[in-house]
Parts: C-alpha cells; sequence; structure tokens
C-alpha cells in the first residue's frame, strides 16, 4: 500500500521522499548538554523495561541517536532516544544514562539513526498536526514521504496476554499500524478504495483516475 500510495502522490506532484531532503548546511546544532539542561523531564515507569515481557514498547527497540527540533525551533544533536508506542511519548537517557520521559507538547521534530542491525535504519517522527479520533497535536507519527501531502504512520502497541504450555500465562507487546494522508490542512486516515482517493486529490482527478486503471 504504501509504495502504490507514494508512487501515486508523486507522480501527481504532491510529495518527495524523505529521505531525499537535504539538511541545509547552514543549520546549527546545539549541543546535547543544552538540551538535557532545558528539558525537565520525568522519570518513566519501571514497566517499560521489564525482561520478562516479549517483545519491545518502543520504537526503536533499542536506543537511537536522534536530532530533535523543538518547539522553539533549536535543533539538538546526539541525543539518546526511542518513541514508546504505547503511549507514544518520546523518552531520552541523560548524560548520566537516566531514563527520561519528555514533557508533551515540547518537541517538535525527531530523526532517530538505529544502527543496531546490519545496516542503519532512519526514523523521521513528527507532531503537530490537526486532531484525528484519539490524536491530538502532540501525537507523534512517522513520516514517511514528505510534501505538500504527506503519508503518516501511527504505530501503536499493546500489551497481550496469553496462555503458553503447561498453563503458563506469558504476556508479548504487540503492534498495530494506522496510515494517514495530510494534506491542504487536513489529515484523513487512509481507506481503501478509489473514492478516498479521489476525494483527497480532487484536483489532480484525472491523472489519479489514470493512475488507478493502469494498477488495477
Amino acid at each position: 500500500m504504501k509504495q502504490k500510495l507514494l508512487s501515486l502522490l508523486i507522480l501527481c506532484g504532491f510529495v518527495q521522499t524523505v529521505s531525499a531532503q537535504i539538511i541545509k548546511q547552514s543549520t546549527i546544532y546545539l549541543p546535547a548538554t543544552v538540551f538535557l539542561t532545558d528539558i525537565q523531564g520525568q522519570r518513566p515507569s519501571e514497566e517499560w523495561n521489564r525482561v520478562e515481557i516479549k517483545g519491545s514498547p518502543f520504537l526503536p527497540g533499542e536506543w537511537a541517536k536522534a536530532v530533535v527540533t523543538l518547539k522553539d525551533n533549536r535543533i539538538f544533536s546526539g541525543i539518546s532516544m526511542r518513541l514508546n508506542c504505547v503511549n507514544n511519548s518520546i523518552h531520552y537517557l541523560t548524560s548520566q544514562k537516566t531514563e527520561m520521559v519528555a514533557p508533551d507538547g515540547m518537541i517538535k521534530e525527531i530523526v532517530m539513526v538505529d544502527s543496531t542491525g546490519a545496516s542503519p535504519t532512519e526514523y523521521r517522527l513528527a507532531s503537530g498536526f490537526p486532531e484525528i479520533g484519539k490524536n491530538t497535536a502532540a501525537t507523534f507519527y512517522e513520516r514517511l514521504v514528505y510534501g505538500k501531502a504527506q503519508l503518516l504512520k501511527y504505530t501503536k502497541k499493546k500489551l497481550k496476554e496469553y496462555k503458553a504450555y503447561a498453563g503458563a500465562t506469558e504476556k508479548e507487546y504487540v503492534s498495530n499500524e494506522d496510515y494517514y494522508v495530510f494534506i491542504n490542512n487536513d489529515i484523513k486516515e487512509w481507506e481503501k478504495g478509489k473514492e478516498f482517493l479521489l476525494e483527497m486529490l480532487a484536483d489532480k482527478k484525472e491523472k489519479v483516475q489514470e493512475y488507478i486503471n493502469e494498477q488495477k
């Protein structure tokens, strides 16, 4: 779904891929020490790091180095962060490696690079979008594509309890992903079917219909 929608939005001239964006060389990155001094976070619950629970409540699963943009547009680099997908909060490490939770509404964008795998994986998180359902302006989405139209991914994790062998009870974090399209200052949850696309991209109706016919 993501790849076909991306192709359609590029065809209509609405988006460019996020990875294609170039950060201006004039951008000034403030040191992590300033961020850790200004952000007065709170200690998280111990439940988020219980080793007996399978899976992880976080995205990514391990700490990732991040570039952080605050609401006041100050930019910091070298912060260890991850997104709590159970309650959509941002966790970070202090200089003493103490885990903290950032206050709601203070962070605008985050670019995290997870280097634990065979190749680095980049996650771009953004907030500030209109309210929809239970999601507010403080909700963080993973921004998959960017431009006049944006494709957003919202990851929600829940703790599932089930019976294992010999009657033992086990717990595991399970993930569910929802996709949203943000265009013309409006956000809508992705729906299957051409009616949704024709409504969202009404001014490109002919191109959309042509693409739908080609891709069946």
